[in-house]
């Protein structure tokens, strides 16, 4: 089974509007409200494509009702810690003239020191039956920097398949304790690694940072330019599906859920990158923070092009 951590979860207010206008009127078109954070956003593409997962985090105990139910109406139960405060608000504006999102994040309510030592003891029993582990997205104030690391060395005494998608110092320590599979997009990827130049150039970065890490993968996306990952039996570049984009939330969460599905397939490491491009392609063809469904995937995998790099 796959399981699924969100530390820092929220609320994503989609605001569709036609031809941003900076420090103008900006006219709203559509406005939509969706339970998300990484790891949710993970759960629910895989649970949309028939693989079975759960998903735990923090609990906002302000919110605790609201959240709870709605994951449950979209058939997604979720456990966890709860802590006081309410869930973070994150707006999207989504520009469908131009295919681009602005997004304005809020960092979230503070977790005692004490709550986090709570959720260590919750994450060990959450694990017991977790074969594939995904660990994404910020951490709230107060959960230290180290906070992926001390969860990914847990998961480890289990052998358990690491999935780390964070950036920074949550991504820099957490590769000291040696997760499976990293997933930055290219800006994430160059502000830990150092700029790149070109396919070539991020395959190179990516394949020194496996050997230097003692990592398996390394699954860099870079939007419309498509995705590479690469692993210790080479680097495979796949291009984007060139679909309509409705927007492109959770399209990276969709990546690293394809990938998923792939390993509980036991796929080969060119099928992971197509599994998780028709996936994050799905992703995109829906509106505000959905995510992509079975029928998506099965639609999308044959129109998926890769090739070794």
């Amino acid at each position: 089974m796959v399981g699924t951590i969100t530390l820092n979860p929220c609320i994503d207010k989609t605001i569709e509007i036609e031809g941003f206008l900076y420090g103008g009127m900006n006219r709203v078109i559509s406005t939509r409200m969706d339970i998300s954070g990484k790891g949710i956003n993970v759960s629910l593409a895989l649970k949309g494509c028939n693989t079975a997962v759960k998903s735990g985090g923090f609990i906002y105990s302000q919110d605790k009702e609201f959240f709870l139910s709605s994951l449950k109406s979209l058939g997604l139960g979720y456990s966890g810690i709860e802590v006081e405060g309410r869930l973070r608000e994150n707006i999207k504006l989504w520009d469908r003239k131009s295919n681009v999102t602005s997004e304005v994040n809020q960092k979230g309510g503070r977790v005692e020191l004490s709550k986090w030592m709570e959720f260590k003891e919750f994450f060990a029993s959450f694990i017991e039956d977790v074969d594939i582990l995904v660990l994404s997205g910020s951490v709230p104030p107060g959960v230290p920097h180290s906070a992926y690391r001390e969860l990914i060395e847990l998961a480890h005494r289990k052998d358990i398949k690491v999935i780390l998608d964070a950036e920074g110092p949550l991504l820099e320590e957490g590769l000291k304790a040696r997760p499976f599979l990293i997933k930055p997009n290219e800006y994430e990827f160059e502000i830990s690694f150092g700029k790149t130049d070109g396919l070539e150039g991020i395959k190179k970065k990516a394949e020194s940072v496996i050997s230097g890490c003692g990592i398996d993968y390394v699954a860099v996306t870079m939007g419309k330019r498509g995705a590479i990952l690469s692993g210790k039996d080479g680097s495979f570049y796949a291009e984007a599906v060139d679909i309509p984009i409705k927007s492109t939330q959770g399209a990276g969460d969709s990546i690293v859920a394809g990938i998923c599905k792939a390993l509980e397939e036991k796929r080969s490491v060119q099928e992971m990158l197509i599994y998780g491009s028709a996936a994050a392609a799905g992703t995109l063809q829906r509106e505000g923070t959905q995510m992509c469904r079975n029928e998506d995937l099965l639609s999308l995998i044959p129109l998926v092009k890769t090739r070794r790099i």
